[in-house]
């Protein structure tokens, strides 16, 4: 019984040291577009880092197991709300709206998101 109590305070610990929250968007593209879509994507940083991102970089996969994504959006935020803020601002963006569509065309699935909580 003493071991189950100490788990669940040491859960509650985990959760308050969390200082930041990593956001990932991936993308799989169509074979031969890659490249288009990382100089895109870097297209997309900057419009993020002009809406008060931070710690925005692109990652492209060099060694994956199969279905794994091609890129990787990632952008480290304070809490999910400056999050929430930073993606309305970008969102609403025509510049973004446009590049969004071009990314579109050359992706093989719709874009996932994922937020993680740097512990």
């Amino acid at each position: 019984m003493e071991i189950k109590k100490q788990r669940q305070v040491d859960v509650r610990e985990r959760t308050e040291e969390v200082l930041v929250y990593l956001s990932r968007l991936t993308f799989a593209t169509l074979p031969g577009h890659t490249r288009q879509v990382e100089e895109q994507l870097g297209r997309l940083r900057d419009l993020v880092s002009q809406a008060g991102g931070t710690q925005v970089r692109v990652l492209r996969t060099h060694f994956a197991s199969l279905g794994a994504p091609d890129l990787v959006f990632e952008q480290e935020v304070p809490d999910l709300r400056a999050l929430e803020q930073e993606i309305g601002d970008v969102v609403t963006n025509a510049s973004f709206q446009a590049l969004s569509r071009e990314i579109s065309q050359l992706l093989a699935r719709t874009p996932k998101r994922e937020v993680y909580e740097v512990l």
